[in-house]
């Protein structure tokens, strides 16, 4: 498959980030619109954000056929994939396995043996791209077990001795509260049951470290009152 696309390392924000011109990308798509009108589709059709999946260059000097000022717009490489996505053609999914190409072989260099600065730079812009995206992945993956394990202990603190935590209890009856205002109920559920005599539980909470339970009849008083 031969593809005229230049990657270029850009400043994107405060990284380097490697970039396509979306004029090459325009062309090689095959595109017979007018790029303007196609480019600015893109953008709004892709939910692309600037300065985060593209950057804007004005062409200083330059006009368009209708006499206004020329821009340029270099998209980063994941834009450049959904892009080519969203096309819906042979020659979309083509471009998408060339930029994976390109990825796989830029992390796969070794860098010392890279001479060029622009090489270089693109190499280590896309080596520190991949590590986000991994950590990224990786903290998606833990925030869903947190959340897991939270539900349950939410859910079904003590039921063989009927003690909730008060987040548990909430949303067990349908009144869901902040962690703030947890607290504050927590504190009254305590004084409570101290004046009954009734048990304090400790539970583990993966959010707040331990924290306390209290009986089902001392969770419904306070829960009433507020």
């Amino acid at each position: 498959m031969t593809v005229n696309i230049t990657i270029h390392p850009r400043q994107i924000g405060s990284d380097l980030i490697p970039t396509i011109s979306g004029r090459e990308l325009h062309a090689e798509l095959r595109i017979g619109k007018d790029f303007t009108s196609w480019v600015k589709a893109q953008i709004k059709r892709g939910r692309l954000i600037e300065n985060r999946d593209f950057v804007k260059l004005t062409q200083k000097g330059e006009l368009s056929a209708t006499g206004q000022i020329q821009s340029e717009y270099h998209f980063t490489l994941e834009a450049g994939k959904h892009i080519g996505m969203m096309s819906g053609t042979d020659r979309g999914f083509e471009l998408r396995e060339y930029f994976l190409e390109c990825e796989r072989r830029a992390k796969s260099a070794i860098l010392p043996a890279v001479h060029d600065p622009r090489t270089a730079a693109l190499i280590d812009a896309l080596v520190r791209q991949d590590a986000l995206e991994q950590e990224q992945a990786r903290q998606a993956t833990e925030l869903a077990r947190l959340q897991e394990n939270v539900a349950v202990i939410e859910a079904r603190t003590q039921p063989e001795n009927k003690h909730f935590t008060v987040l548990g209890y909430s949303n067990l009856i349908g009144r869901p509260v902040d962690a703030r205002m947890a607290a504050n109920l927590g504190r009254k559920c305590a004084a409570l049951s101290r004046d009954k005599g009734l048990v304090i539980g400790d539970v583990r909470d993966p959010r707040f470290g331990t924290v306390h339970s209290y009986h089902e009849s001392i969770l419904q008083e306070v829960l009433q009152t507020t």
